[in-house]
Protein backbone atom coordinates (compact mmCIF):
# COMPACT_ATOMS: atom_id res chain seq x y z
CA UNK A 1 0.00 0.00 0.00
CA UNK A 2 1.40 3.56 -1.01
CA UNK A 3 0.51 6.95 -0.20
CA UNK A 4 -2.60 7.96 -1.51
CA UNK A 5 -1.62 10.92 -4.13
CA UNK A 6 -4.74 13.82 -3.70
CA UNK A 7 -6.81 13.25 -6.60
CA UNK A 8 -9.28 15.62 -8.96
CA UNK A 9 -12.31 16.06 -7.17
CA UNK A 10 -15.72 17.53 -8.01
CA UNK A 11 -15.61 19.96 -4.54
CA UNK A 12 -18.87 21.91 -2.64
CA UNK A 13 -19.28 24.89 -1.43
CA UNK A 14 -21.27 27.41 0.70
CA UNK A 15 -24.12 24.38 1.30
CA UNK A 16 -23.34 25.57 5.31
CA UNK A 17 -24.56 29.21 4.71
CA UNK A 18 -22.02 30.36 6.90
CA UNK A 19 -23.36 28.73 9.85
CA UNK A 20 -21.56 26.36 11.38
CA UNK A 21 -23.50 23.48 13.70
CA UNK A 22 -24.63 24.82 16.83
CA UNK A 23 -25.73 22.93 20.05
CA UNK A 24 -29.16 21.00 19.73
CA UNK A 25 -29.45 21.79 15.90
CA UNK A 26 -28.57 18.11 14.63
CA UNK A 27 -30.32 15.84 17.78
CA UNK A 28 -33.16 18.03 16.63
CA UNK A 29 -32.58 17.39 12.59
CA UNK A 30 -32.87 13.79 13.51
CA UNK A 31 -36.07 13.98 15.40
CA UNK A 32 -37.40 15.76 12.55
CA UNK A 33 -36.19 13.72 9.65
CA UNK A 34 -38.27 10.39 12.15
CA UNK A 35 -41.47 12.79 12.92
CA UNK A 36 -44.13 12.22 10.10
CA UNK A 37 -43.58 15.21 8.70
CA UNK A 38 -39.94 14.51 7.49
CA UNK A 39 -37.49 16.80 7.19
CA UNK A 40 -37.71 19.16 4.43
CA UNK A 41 -35.10 22.61 3.78
CA UNK A 42 -38.37 24.60 4.17
CA UNK A 43 -39.97 27.63 6.21
CA UNK A 44 -42.07 24.77 7.43
CA UNK A 45 -39.09 22.66 9.16
CA UNK A 46 -37.28 26.05 10.25
CA UNK A 47 -40.84 27.06 11.86
CA UNK A 48 -41.01 24.01 13.79
CA UNK A 49 -37.49 24.05 14.79
CA UNK A 50 -37.57 27.36 15.54
CA UNK A 51 -34.82 28.38 13.47
CA UNK A 52 -34.11 30.63 9.86
CA UNK A 53 -35.02 30.10 6.45
CA UNK A 54 -31.41 29.75 6.15
CA UNK A 55 -30.52 27.94 9.17
CA UNK A 56 -32.72 24.83 8.03
CA UNK A 57 -30.83 24.86 4.94
CA UNK A 58 -27.32 24.86 6.95
CA UNK A 59 -28.74 22.04 9.12
CA UNK A 60 -29.53 19.64 6.34
CA UNK A 61 -26.21 20.08 5.06
CA UNK A 62 -24.85 19.49 8.43
CA UNK A 63 -27.46 16.38 8.68
CA UNK A 64 -25.67 14.85 5.95
CA UNK A 65 -21.78 15.72 6.08
CA UNK A 66 -22.11 15.16 9.49
CA UNK A 67 -22.86 11.16 8.43
CA UNK A 68 -26.16 10.99 10.83
CA UNK A 69 -28.17 11.28 7.57
CA UNK A 70 -28.27 10.73 3.75
CA UNK A 71 -30.51 11.54 0.80
CA UNK A 72 -32.15 8.48 -1.14
CA UNK A 73 -34.75 8.74 -3.88
CA UNK A 74 -37.81 9.53 -2.87
CA UNK A 75 -40.15 7.91 -6.39
CA UNK A 76 -43.46 9.18 -4.91
CA UNK A 77 -42.89 12.50 -5.17
CA UNK A 78 -40.80 12.40 -8.42
CA UNK A 79 -37.52 10.12 -10.20
CA UNK A 80 -35.39 12.80 -9.16
CA UNK A 81 -36.75 13.71 -5.56
CA UNK A 82 -34.58 12.59 -2.77
CA UNK A 83 -35.67 12.49 1.11
CA UNK A 84 -33.09 12.58 4.19
CA UNK A 85 -33.41 9.73 5.91
CA UNK A 86 -31.19 8.89 9.04
CA UNK A 87 -28.16 6.80 8.83
CA UNK A 88 -26.29 3.48 10.50
CA UNK A 89 -24.66 6.16 12.23
CA UNK A 90 -27.78 8.37 12.93
CA UNK A 91 -29.28 5.21 14.21
CA UNK A 92 -26.87 4.93 16.54
CA UNK A 93 -26.73 8.35 17.68
CA UNK A 94 -30.22 8.34 18.48
CA UNK A 95 -30.50 5.43 20.12
CA UNK A 96 -27.17 5.64 22.67
CA UNK A 97 -26.28 9.12 22.31
CA UNK A 98 -29.67 11.23 21.18
CA UNK A 99 -28.85 14.87 22.57
CA UNK A 100 -24.81 14.56 21.81
CA UNK A 101 -23.63 14.47 24.76
CA UNK A 102 -20.74 11.83 24.76
CA UNK A 103 -17.10 13.48 22.98
CA UNK A 104 -17.58 9.98 20.98
CA UNK A 105 -20.38 11.22 19.30
CA UNK A 106 -18.56 14.31 18.07
CA UNK A 107 -15.35 12.77 17.33
CA UNK A 108 -17.22 9.92 14.62
CA UNK A 109 -19.17 13.03 13.20
CA UNK A 110 -15.34 14.89 12.88
CA UNK A 111 -13.91 11.68 11.06
CA UNK A 112 -17.47 12.16 8.47
CA UNK A 113 -16.30 15.48 8.12
CA UNK A 114 -12.96 14.82 7.20
CA UNK A 115 -13.46 11.55 5.16
CA UNK A 116 -15.64 13.92 2.95
CA UNK A 117 -13.79 14.31 0.04
CA UNK A 118 -14.26 17.60 -2.12
CA UNK A 119 -14.86 19.28 0.52
CA UNK A 120 -13.08 22.08 2.71
CA UNK A 121 -13.58 19.84 5.85
CA UNK A 122 -11.47 17.01 3.72
CA UNK A 123 -8.64 19.39 2.30
CA UNK A 124 -8.11 21.15 5.87
CA UNK A 125 -7.23 18.12 7.97
CA UNK A 126 -5.58 16.06 5.17
CA UNK A 127 -3.44 18.27 3.18
CA UNK A 128 -3.16 21.63 4.88
CA UNK A 129 0.02 21.15 6.59
CA UNK A 130 0.82 23.86 8.39
CA UNK A 131 0.94 23.87 11.71
CA UNK A 132 0.30 27.54 12.60
CA UNK A 133 -1.03 30.11 10.46
CA UNK A 134 -3.05 32.68 9.83
CA UNK A 135 -6.57 32.70 8.37
CA UNK A 136 -5.52 34.77 5.30
CA UNK A 137 -2.85 32.10 3.87
CA UNK A 138 -4.98 29.31 4.95
CA UNK A 139 -7.33 30.75 2.62
CA UNK A 140 -4.76 31.29 0.03
CA UNK A 141 -3.38 27.92 0.19
CA UNK A 142 -7.12 26.44 -0.40
CA UNK A 143 -7.36 28.50 -3.14
CA UNK A 144 -4.36 27.20 -4.99
CA UNK A 145 -5.14 23.61 -4.15
CA UNK A 146 -8.93 24.32 -5.31
CA UNK A 147 -6.92 25.50 -8.93
CA UNK A 148 -4.30 22.21 -8.72
CA UNK A 149 -7.30 19.61 -7.67
CA UNK A 150 -11.05 20.74 -7.95
CA UNK A 151 -12.51 20.04 -11.39
CA UNK A 152 -15.24 22.57 -10.62
CA UNK A 153 -13.72 26.24 -9.62
CA UNK A 154 -15.18 29.39 -7.60
CA UNK A 155 -14.33 32.67 -6.29
CA UNK A 156 -12.03 33.59 -3.70
CA UNK A 157 -15.20 34.81 -1.54
CA UNK A 158 -16.80 31.69 -1.79
CA UNK A 159 -13.22 29.91 -0.96
CA UNK A 160 -12.91 32.69 1.88
CA UNK A 161 -16.15 31.79 3.63
CA UNK A 162 -15.77 27.79 3.34
CA UNK A 163 -12.21 28.47 5.52
CA UNK A 164 -14.04 30.99 7.69
CA UNK A 165 -16.87 28.33 8.23
CA UNK A 166 -14.44 25.56 9.28
CA UNK A 167 -12.58 28.01 11.46
CA UNK A 168 -15.51 29.16 13.11
CA UNK A 169 -16.86 25.42 13.64
CA UNK A 170 -13.21 24.06 15.15
CA UNK A 171 -10.86 26.68 16.67
CA UNK A 172 -11.41 26.99 20.07
CA UNK A 173 -10.51 29.73 22.19
CA UNK A 174 -6.76 29.78 23.30
CA UNK A 175 -6.82 29.22 27.69
CA UNK A 176 -5.88 33.20 27.99
CA UNK A 177 -9.43 34.19 26.29
CA UNK A 178 -12.83 33.75 28.46
CA UNK A 179 -15.98 32.02 26.32
CA UNK A 180 -19.06 32.20 27.64
CA UNK A 181 -19.98 28.17 28.19
CA UNK A 182 -24.17 29.20 28.04
CA UNK A 183 -23.04 30.23 24.11
CA UNK A 184 -25.34 28.25 22.08
CA UNK A 185 -24.31 29.43 19.24
CA UNK A 186 -20.55 28.02 19.70
CA UNK A 187 -20.09 24.65 17.38
CA UNK A 188 -19.40 21.72 20.09
CA UNK A 189 -16.65 20.68 17.61
CA UNK A 190 -14.40 23.26 19.28
CA UNK A 191 -14.80 20.86 22.38
CA UNK A 192 -12.41 18.25 20.35
CA UNK A 193 -9.44 21.02 20.99
CA UNK A 194 -8.09 20.29 16.77
CA UNK A 195 -7.51 24.09 16.57
CA UNK A 196 -6.89 27.31 18.84
CA UNK A 197 -7.24 30.43 18.09
CA UNK A 198 -5.30 32.89 19.74
CA UNK A 199 -6.52 36.25 20.06
CA UNK A 200 -3.07 37.84 21.01
CA UNK A 201 -1.90 37.18 17.61
CA UNK A 202 -4.71 36.22 15.59
CA UNK A 203 -3.10 33.55 14.60
CA UNK A 204 -4.48 29.93 14.57
CA UNK A 205 -2.81 26.32 15.71
CA UNK A 206 -3.53 22.89 14.82
CA UNK A 207 -3.09 21.24 18.08
CA UNK A 208 -3.10 17.36 19.44
CA UNK A 209 -6.50 16.71 20.86
CA UNK A 210 -6.60 17.38 24.83
CA UNK A 211 -8.34 14.05 25.33
CA UNK A 212 -7.93 10.51 24.16
CA UNK A 213 -9.56 9.91 20.83
CA UNK A 214 -11.74 6.92 21.25
CA UNK A 215 -10.27 3.88 20.21
CA UNK A 216 -13.37 3.11 18.62
CA UNK A 217 -12.96 6.23 16.33
CA UNK A 218 -9.23 5.38 15.41
CA UNK A 219 -10.21 1.88 14.45
CA UNK A 220 -13.18 2.92 12.50
CA UNK A 221 -10.89 5.17 10.78
CA UNK A 222 -8.57 2.36 10.36
CA UNK A 223 -10.88 0.04 8.67
CA UNK A 224 -12.52 2.62 6.35
CA UNK A 225 -8.57 3.10 5.02
CA UNK A 226 -8.15 -0.63 4.68
CA UNK A 227 -11.83 -1.19 2.71
CA UNK A 228 -10.52 1.13 0.50
CA UNK A 229 -7.60 -0.67 -0.64
CA UNK A 230 -9.39 -4.17 -0.23
CA UNK A 231 -7.03 -5.25 2.37
CA UNK A 232 -7.57 -5.77 5.99
CA UNK A 233 -3.79 -5.20 7.57
CA UNK A 234 -2.39 -1.74 7.16
CA UNK A 235 1.15 -0.88 7.69
CA UNK A 236 1.13 1.01 10.88
CA UNK A 237 3.55 3.50 8.72
CA UNK A 238 0.71 3.80 6.66
CA UNK A 239 -1.64 4.69 9.32
CA UNK A 240 0.58 7.78 10.23
CA UNK A 241 1.26 9.18 6.73
CA UNK A 242 -1.71 8.46 4.75
CA UNK A 243 -4.80 10.60 3.78
CA UNK A 244 -7.84 10.18 5.33
CA UNK A 245 -5.40 7.79 7.95
CA UNK A 246 -6.29 7.92 11.69
CA UNK A 247 -2.89 10.24 11.96
CA UNK A 248 -4.12 13.01 10.00
CA UNK A 249 -7.85 12.91 10.38
CA UNK A 250 -7.40 12.87 14.11
CA UNK A 251 -3.96 14.98 14.75
CA UNK A 252 -2.12 12.47 16.14
CA UNK A 253 1.46 12.04 16.37
CA UNK A 254 3.18 8.58 15.44
CA UNK A 255 3.93 7.33 19.48
CA UNK A 256 0.42 8.33 19.75
CA UNK A 257 -0.81 5.92 17.14
CA UNK A 258 1.57 3.27 18.57
CA UNK A 259 0.02 2.99 22.15
CA UNK A 260 -3.40 3.34 20.55
CA UNK A 261 -2.83 0.24 18.39
CA UNK A 262 -1.33 -1.53 21.38
CA UNK A 263 -4.40 -0.64 23.08
CA UNK A 264 -6.97 -1.79 20.92
CA UNK A 265 -4.97 -5.22 20.48
CA UNK A 266 -6.15 -5.58 23.87
CA UNK A 267 -9.57 -4.18 24.33
CA UNK A 268 -10.36 -5.74 20.78
CA UNK A 269 -8.19 -8.85 19.96
CA UNK A 270 -11.27 -11.34 20.04
CA UNK A 271 -12.37 -9.64 17.12
CA UNK A 272 -9.69 -9.83 15.16
CA UNK A 273 -7.51 -6.50 15.70
CA UNK A 274 -3.99 -7.35 15.98
CA UNK A 275 -0.63 -5.66 15.47
CA UNK A 276 2.03 -8.30 13.29
CA UNK A 277 4.96 -7.50 12.38
CA UNK A 278 5.17 -8.93 8.37
CA UNK A 279 9.37 -8.91 7.23
CA UNK A 280 10.64 -5.82 9.00
CA UNK A 281 7.31 -3.29 9.13
CA UNK A 282 4.10 -3.80 11.64
CA UNK A 283 0.65 -3.95 10.59
CA UNK A 284 -2.31 -3.32 12.03
CA UNK A 285 -4.81 -5.39 11.24
CA UNK A 286 -8.60 -4.36 11.42
CA UNK A 287 -12.23 -5.94 10.89
CA UNK A 288 -14.53 -4.98 8.35
CA UNK A 289 -16.85 -3.10 10.79
CA UNK A 290 -18.68 0.39 9.64
CA UNK A 291 -18.17 3.51 11.85
CA UNK A 292 -21.93 2.78 13.00
CA UNK A 293 -20.38 -0.54 14.32
CA UNK A 294 -17.13 0.81 16.03
CA UNK A 295 -19.91 3.60 17.68
CA UNK A 296 -22.03 0.89 19.29
CA UNK A 297 -18.90 -0.44 20.39
CA UNK A 298 -17.65 2.35 21.87
CA UNK A 299 -20.48 2.48 23.80
CA UNK A 300 -21.23 -1.32 24.77
CA UNK A 301 -17.43 -0.25 26.12
CA UNK A 302 -17.64 2.36 28.22
CA UNK A 303 -21.31 0.97 30.08
CA UNK A 304 -19.37 -1.99 30.55
CA UNK A 305 -16.78 0.18 32.38
CA UNK A 306 -19.28 2.27 34.04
Amino acid sequence: MSNAAVKQAKFEFGRHETFAVRHGWLGKGMARIESSEGFKADLATADALGIGSRMVKSLQFWLDASGLAQFERDLENGPRSRRLVLSPLGWTVMKRDPYLEFPATWWFIHLSLASREGSVWSWFFNDFRERTFERSACVEAFIRHLKEHSSNQTTPDVAKRDVSCLLLAYAAASANDRMDPEDATICPLRDLAMVLRHSDTGRYEKTRPLDQVPLEAVLACVSSLAMEVSTDSVPLGEVVRRRRGPARVFGLGSDMIDDIAATAEQVYGHIGVKVTLLGAERHLSVPALRPDEWLERHFQRIGDQA
